[in-house]
């Protein structure tokens, strides 16, 4: 029995000390004047049959929640005290303990206590003891200055005449109800407010409730606007409400315009709207003319256009266009990789553009023969011409064109001079 009363004294005070304090303190001054009966479970060492009886307490609150307490019980029952024979037993036992009343609900205190205890053991035997006691209980209140108290003691006897057994421990479970008398204001409708600064004494219970003890302003339909000052007062829980508390205008479509405002409620989500909530034109190939206005939709990113959306070969003012990125193997006509790339541009721009006429100009370096060079740029100027016509143009408005080293944009007595010269271009032909 004393191993299994150990852990549920351990397993009730690491459950309850845990709780969150909400109750009422019982405030300094109070006395406290109780009866309760005990069922008393002793040391095997005793040889005493278990039993119960009446008791009576007294305490007085040394300071709010902190009482110092004493009781005591009696018990009539039987043991077997010498050798063979059973003899009739009075148990006495004597507590003054210190009793912490912890809240830990409404109306109820966990009550942890502490402190001597002394018993007497009378009728056929004669013998007592003393020692240190412990109790761990609840009191529940149900009125102000009534309560009910449930306690489990353990009571451990350093000095026994009744045994030669060191350290009996002797256990108990205690019932009954007190009264508390006196101590500081009371709190009659049980705000926090005591009622000797409370002035608003009636407050319903569990209203939240000011320091002079008067409920707090609500929100009823939870929408961050008090009641003293919403006009919209049972606005639908999650709207968004102005200052008044009245529900804003919905975006339904989320498009950033207000539902009463919306000509167009359907909008798709993430579409670009005017004012009238109505999708903005798009520009699908981003090169900054919208597709109900762009004549060349799959214009490649990065391309100059014309207010058609096509992309611009010639500036006003410059009727010559170096292709740059047109290349060929060297000494050879053939175009490299990513000439076509190019090309492919330059055949959107004359298709958006049926009247424009061009002459394709090869040019090369100086190094080498002249008569080479111009056989060879005339060749790569009609292998781009060759390339345009594949893509639709008409062979009629291109004009092939090999000039070799006589136009020359840059000195050819460098390196980087003689790369610039070797170079294919659109002359835009009138």
């Amino acid at each position: 029995m004393m191993k299994w009363s150990r852990v549920f004294f351990m397993v009730l005070l690491a459950g309850l000390v845990t709780l969150a304090p909400s109750a009422q303190a019982i405030d300094k001054g109070t006395a406290e004047l109780g009866i309760f009966g005990r069922v008393s479970f002793f040391d095997p060492a005793f040889d005493i049959a278990d039993w119960g009886g009446p008791g009576l307490r007294a305490g007085y609150f040394l300071a709010n929640d902190l009482a110092l307490e004493a009781d005591a019980s009696f018990t009539s029952t039987d043991g077997i005290i010498t050798e063979g024979l059973r003899q009739d037993v009075q148990v006495m036992p004597f507590h003054a303990r210190l009793i912490w009343n912890r809240p830990v609900g409404e109306q109820t205190h966990l009550l942890l206590g502490a402190g001597y205890t002394h018993i007497e053991y009378g009728d056929d035997v004669n013998a007592s003891g003393d020692g240190a006691g412990a109790l761990i209980g609840f009191r529940y209140q149900t009125l102000e200055n009534l309560s009910f108290r449930f306690e489990a003691t353990a009571d451990w006897y350093s000095d026994n005449d009744l045994t030669e057994e060191s350290d009996p421990i002797d256990f108990g479970v205690q019932f009954g109800f007190s009264g508390l008398f006196g101590g500081g204001p009371g709190d009659r409708d049980k705000d926090g407010v005591t009622d000797d600064l409370d002035l608003c004494p009636e407050t319903p219970r569990g209203e939240a409730v000011d320091a002079k003890g008067c409920p707090l302003p609500k929100d009823s339909d939870g929408d961050g606007i008090m009641d003293d000052a919403d006009k919209c007062p049972d606005t639908p829980k999650g709207d968004k409400v102005d200052a008044r508390g009245c529900t804003l205008p919905k975006d339904s479509d989320g498009d950033g315009v207000t539902d009463d405002k919306d000509k167009c409620p359907g909008t798709p989500k993430g579409e670009k709207v005017d004012a009238n909530g109505c999708a903005l034109p798009k520009d699908s190939d981003g090169d900054g003319v919208t597709d109900d206005k762009d004549k060349c939709p799959g214009t490649a990113a990065g391309t100059k256009v014309d207010a058609n959306g096509c992309p611009q070969l010639f500036e006003e003012t410059k009727g010559t266009l170096v292709l740059e990125g047109v290349n060929f193997a060297t000494n050879k006509a053939d175009l490299d990789a990513g000439a076509h790339e190019v090309l492919d541009r330059v055949a959107i721009s004359l298709l958006a553009y049926p009247e424009i006429r061009v002459e394709v100009a090869g040019h090369t370096d100086s190094k080498g023969s002249r008569a080479l060079n111009v056989r060879l740029s005339q060749k790569r100027a009609e292998s781009v011409r060759d390339y345009l016509i594949g893509k639709g143009i008409g062979a009629e408005r291109l004009v092939a064109k090999g000039y070799g080293p006589d136009k020359p944009m840059a000195t050819n007595d460098t390196d980087e001079g003689r790369a610039q010269n070797r170079r294919t271009e659109l002359n835009k032909l009138d």
